[in-house]
């Protein structure tokens, strides 16, 4: 016995719903399509927070838990500079690279073929904004020619003013009686147990600011990877400046060593129908593509090329 077919409104929503899977594939595919690719490596020591920076721009969110980086760890994001017709979309593929010196040898490796780098400290601590020149010759020496360097003091939400000191009107109960300063003491005493002190500020942000000008550093900035404060303008800004490099012509595309690819967002209108068809979308070759490209610096050397 024939089973009778379940009643279906699509006959009456036919005009509607017809159309919509190849569009809304179209709208999901462009939208994962770009007009650079751009290697940008986060630099500094363990602890200043490069993870924690990484995590609130690409997830938008706090990142709870957080332990050391072993090695690298990679993401990417695709973020739009400029406005009206000149508007381009940037790919960030963003390597977080190990701080500890013991991961030293394997994180420089991924330094090549960057065309920008984000030198990050604490601003809480002045051991790791002056452990920054290290970073900082490393990456010239082995990123692109003509790297873009953006510095970054994070952990700004910690820089907060001190305390004030406890009320007056303690001091006038030292006249009263000896229990009552006791007391007086006695709770100061829990207060400072109870809520420690915020850590201060180590680095001016006029120190770091001068630090970057004598190194030739044109953009020093401040965040904050727990309020998010900045986070989103520093990639924007690195973002900006690479763009810029491409119009004035110092930086070329086609030039493996600048760390920035063509995207494939031109002609997608007019090649995506035979695209699909062809190859089912081609996301994973794109991606396979972008990865083959990485490594394909550093492979070129191991086979007749020092350093």
């Amino acid at each position: 016995m024939v089973r009778q077919r379940a009643p279906s409104g699509a006959s009456t929503s036919s005009s509607h719903s017809g159309p919509e899977p190849e569009q809304n594939g179209a709208t999901q595919e462009l939208g994962s399509m770009y007009d650079y690719l751009a290697k940008i490596i986060l630099l500094g020591p363990s602890g200043c927070g490069k993870s924690c920076l990484l995590h609130r721009f690409v997830r938008s969110e706090w990142r709870i838990l957080s332990s050391q980086t072993i090695g690298v760890e990679f993401s990417s994001k695709i973020i739009k500079v400029g406005t009206g017709a000149r508007r381009k979309r940037v790919k960030l593929q963003l390597w977080d690279t190990a701080g500890q010196e013991r991961f030293r040898s394997v994180t420089r490796s991924y330094y090549r073929g960057a065309a920008g780098a984000l030198l990050i400290y604490d601003i809480t601590s002045h051991p790791s904004f002056t452990s920054l020149p290290t970073f900082l010759a490393d990456a010239r020496a082995l990123a692109s020619p003509n790297l873009t360097l953006v510095l970054v003091g994070n952990k700004c939400d910690l820089s907060v003013a001190p305390k004030p000191p406890p009320p007056s009107s303690a001091s006038s109960s030292l006249g009263t009686s000896f229990d009552d300063f006791d007391n007086t003491a006695r709770a100061w005493d829990e207060e400072i147990i109870d809520e420690p002190p915020e850590p201060a500020r180590a680095v001016p942000a006029q120190e770091a600011a001068r630090w970057a000008s004598l190194s030739g550093i044109p953009v020093s900035m401040e965040t904050s990877a727990l309020s998010g404060e900045n986070v989103d303008e520093v990639f924007a800004r690195i973002a900006r400046m690479i763009v810029t490099k491409i119009e004035l012509g110092e930086v070329d595309p086609d030039d493996p060593a600048s760390g920035i690819q063509y995207g494939d967002s031109g002609g997608f209108v007019e090649a995506s129908s035979s695209s699909k068809r062809s190859s089912g979308g081609g996301g994973w070759k794109n991606n396979l593509r972008e990865w083959e490209s990485v490594f394909r610096g550093s492979a070129s050397r191991r086979e007749g090329r020092c350093c």
